[in-house]
């Protein structure tokens, strides 16, 4: 998870050892196995660069992006697709080796478990070793250590290194690449101009309850309402009003939403799928089918799918009247 992106880390300790949350603790262990490993990620380190010097055919297999903001089912969509798909992706052991994420697949991957069939997850994170990963530890390297925004430009070295390890992975695992990074929206069109054979999945909520679930978050995982929470969060002022932290989470909702859509009129729609939340949580066979056969060109057998359920109740009201209906009001100003 990362304590440093956060304003109260041994704060956000305490909430999750006792939140009861099983997730939760498997993060925390987690955290403490990453930095055993430090040791090992410096040694493969060098090993790691020779690897990437070496490379030098082009991949055709395609990367896939997922794109939408926090809370709007993005982890949800990773993990499902990650589960049903022939696909490659950085798992939450790997991502402990941000120096040398290659080499340590190359030497551990074999015995890395396959990702739970389980569709739970803490605040975008996710249990089990061999489950997917956001991955921060590798899109830091071209996109800074802001979790939340990005920088204004992608210079040529970054973006030949980005090149460089992509087609690496993609030569080493023989299989397409799939990542759920939410900064990841906020640059689209530059990955696109970046990366070939690019594909990009963005999934959608409801505003109104992608805010409920921001104002939830930001109790839980900064301990205040006035301390900002996901991509483009900002933290509220003290201005008198009780519910100002409400209007500040709309807008952020309303900014993210509107940095998607342009970032989306700028790619080729060959390249880019834009899926309803509220959809896919009902029908989530079509969208895995539809990815198989469009981006992957592989045919899943309907019988493998038959068992997936995703819960359909999630948009409902969990704040008190005088939170949801500012929300609702708010969300109603600025998408109208």
């Amino acid at each position: 998870m990362g304590y440093s992106n956060f304003k109260d880390p041994f704060g956000l300790l305490k909430r999750m050892l006792l939140s009861g949350n099983k997730i939760a603790y498997s993060v925390l262990i987690r955290e403490v196995l990453n930095k055993i490993l430090i040791p090992v990620d410096f040694l493969l380190h060098r090993k790691e660069k020779r690897r990437l010097q070496k490379q030098r055919s082009i991949s055709k297999d395609p990367i896939i992006l997922v794109l939408g903001g926090s809370r709007s089912g993005t982890t949800l969509l990773y993990q499902t697709l990650a589960y049903y798909l022939p696909v490659g992706y950085i798992s939450n052991f790997i991502a402990a080796f941000s120096r040398s994420p290659i080499s340590a697949l190359k030497l551990f991957g074999r015995f890395l478990p396959k990702p739970k069939k389980s569709f739970q997850s803490y605040y975008g994170s996710v249990s089990g070793m061999g489950g997917p990963n956001d991955a921060f530890s590798l899109w830091n390297r071209w996109l800074g250590d802001d979790r939340n925004h990005i920088p204004k430009e992608i210079n040529e070295q970054s973006s030949a290194d980005m090149k460089l390890f992509f087609n690496t992975w993609l030569h080493i695992t023989k299989k397409p690449f799939l990542n759920k990074n939410n900064r990841n929206s906020l640059c689209a069109p530059l990955l696109d101009e970046i990366l070939e054979n690019v594909y990009f999945i963005e999934i959608h909520r409801d505003p109104i309850f992608v805010a409920q679930s921001l104002v939830l978050s930001r109790r839980a995982v900064q301990g205040t309402n006035k301390i900002g929470w996901g991509l483009l969060s900002q933290d509220s002022e003290n201005t008198g009003d009780p519910l100002d932290y409400i209007d500040d989470i709309c807008k952020q909702v309303y900014q993210v939403d509107q940095t998607l859509a342009s970032g989306r009129k700028k790619i080729d729609p060959k390249k880019y799928l834009r899926v309803s939340y509220e959809d896919f949580c009902k029908q989530p066979q079509e969208l895995i089918q539809k990815v198989a056969k469009n981006v992957l060109n592989y045919e899943i057998e309907t019988e493998s799918l038959k068992d997936l359920k995703l819960s359909t109740n999630t948009n409902s009201q969990r704040l008190n009247d005088a939170e949801f209906n500012r929300i609702c009001n708010c969300i109603e100003k600025l998408y109208n």
